[in-house]
């Protein structure tokens, strides 16, 4: 049963997609501080935080076209691996982190009326 219409469909593969480009940039980051040769521990944190967003995100999104139920499971959890990577990482890319898990955890909750059901 689908518990997403195509309109939240679209707009959680937007946000879904911005997570993978902050997860590929926090990639990149982690990239030059290992070449940087300092700070080994952080580049690890940042591998780590980098993995998870884009191992996450990219379930979501490969979900995300049946719009069912682990579709909707997926969503959540990648926003709230996105607060919790913000509250670890605690840079300047933290806020954008938890301003954009926030706001995929109430996207994939508010209640939606899929197509075709009245």
């Amino acid at each position: 049963m689908r518990v997403y219409s195509e309109d939240r469909v679209r707009r959680l593969r937007m946000v879904l997609r911005i997570v993978v480009g902050i997860g590929v940039f926090v990639a990149i980051l982690a990239l030059l501080t290992f070449a940087a040769g300092g700070h080994r521990a952080a580049g690890v944190a940042a591998v780590v935080v980098a993995g998870l967003l884009i191992g996450s995100s990219a379930t979501a999104l490969r979900l995300l076209p049946e719009a069912e139920r682990p579709a909707k499971i997926a969503s959540i959890a990648t926003g709230v691996l996105c607060m919790l990577a913000g509250v670890i990482s605690g840079s300047w890319v933290a806020f954008l982190l938890l301003l954009v898990g926030l706001g995929l955890v109430f996207l994939a909750l508010i209640p939606d009326e899929p197509e075709g059901v009245a």
